[in-house]
């Protein structure tokens, strides 16, 4: 049985519903400013319990009318005031505080009855060679402990008694001057004390240094020896690094290893920045490793320009001041421009003058790298602006 759809379910007018609201979905413009008219706008109803500050302030700050009259008689229009705002209670009493009127006790420093005691400081220097395995045995005078009496430790001078505290030198006990020291003499006779035992003709060499022994323990006598000898020590000395063949090692490696350029990276590194900087003359002769102590590398792996030992001593003569630098090349290859990594380092050591000369007519050494490379190479490493007067 048929029925009609309109019986079942009747059209809906939804601009007349007012849970559906507005079938009209376009956007309407303000004449005037021409921005769009939310519908919504001043339709939302105030939230129960909700309460206007603006309208408790207001109702706070009511004026208040007070008329008043004249002589007359007749009423004088009424003056408006503010309400006042009821002042703040008072805070609650603050405890007693209790004070303690008993004195500090006095310092040692603020005591004047007190006898006091600056002793100078006890510097103990220890130089332990390598392979010193002890025991170390250190006595002391049971008199440098005692607060009466002090002495002075500087070097240089000989030990004194003074009295403790007063800070100033005792005098003689026959009255005279002090006597004279090494310290006192002119600089030009102490350099030339330094000269014959610090300076050598011969260069010193790496690793086979027969004259390496120069007298070094007189630098640990004192600051101004240890100073003013060093510089002439490395300053006026000409060395030359060469790579060591012999084999060293550790007593439980199987095989012991060639020693290449580690003593003279050590040496560099033992000498320190400060006296690096005094190195004047450096030959540095470059050669690979021998197949007979080094058979775990290949021949590629033997070259002067893998060693690593040897790359740290280039980086290390960056710090150094030189005069001059001779370059020796030698090895199974010779140094091509392709090397870029070995050339780069080599660059980075700068000296007055750059050369490559062994001194005996030996050429073979020129057939080891390329001359317009060593042309290039001259150039980069020899310092423009020079730092020493030309020799004579």
């Amino acid at each position: 049985m048929a029925s009609d759809s309109s019986s079942l379910s009747p059209d809906i007018d939804r601009d007349s519903s007012p849970k559906l609201g507005s079938s009209n979905f376009t956007t309407q413009y303000s004449k005037k400013t021409g921005r769009p008219i939310r519908r919504s706008a001043g339709k939302a109803k105030p939230t129960d319990g909700y309460v206007d500050s603006k309208v408790i302030e207001d109702e706070y700050e009511e004026p208040i009318e007070t008329p008043s009259e004249d002589e007359d008689g007749h009423i004088k229009p009424t003056q408006k005031r503010k309400r006042k705002r009821s002042p703040s209670p008072e805070p609650p009493p603050l405890d007693d505080v209790i004070r303690n009127d008993e004195p500090d006790e006095r310092s040692e420093d603020e005591d004047p009855f007190q006898k006091k005691s600056k002793l100078p400081p006890i510097e103990l220097q220890f130089n332990v060679p390598l392979g010193f395995h002890g025991p170390l045995v250190v006595k002391l005078d049971r008199s440098l402990l005692v607060p009466d009496t002090a002495y002075d430790m500087r070097p240089g001078l000989a030990m004194k008694k003074i009295r403790a505290g007063s800070g100033v030198d005792s005098q003689p006990s026959d009255g005279g001057k002090k006597p004279l020291g090494f310290a006192d003499l002119p600089a030009e006779l102490r350099n030339k004390v330094y000269r014959h035992l610090f300076v050598t003709e011969e260069k010193i060499m790496f690793p086979d240094a027969e004259n390496m022994s120069r007298s070094s323990q007189f630098l640990s006598t004192c600051k101004l020896v240890h100073n003013e000898g060093c510089s002439i020590l490395y300053g006026e000395n000409k060395f030359r690094f060469d790579r060591n063949h012999k084999t060293r090692g550790p007593f439980w490696e199987p095989l012991p290893k060639e020693i290449g350029y580690k003593d003279v990276r050590q040496f560099l590194k033992m000498i320190g920045s400060e006296n690096l900087v005094y190195l004047r003359d450096i030959t540095l002769f470059l050669s690979d490793a021998l197949p007979s102590t080094t058979p775990e590398l290949t021949h590629e792996s033997r070259r002067y320009l893998h060693d690593e030992h040897l790359l740290d001593v280039l980086r290390t003569l960056r710090q150094a001041k030189l005069r001059k630098l001779n370059v020796l090349f030698t090895g199974r290859r010779s140094l091509a421009r392709n090397d870029t990594k070995f050339v780069e380092y080599l660059m980075q050591v700068k000296a007055d003058e750059v050369i490559s000369d062994t001194g005996t007519g030996w050429y073979y050494h020129n057939r080891k790298i390329e001359s317009y490379i060593w042309k290039e190479l001259k150039e980069k490493m020899t310092r423009k602006k020079k730092l020493y007067l030309p020799e004579k």
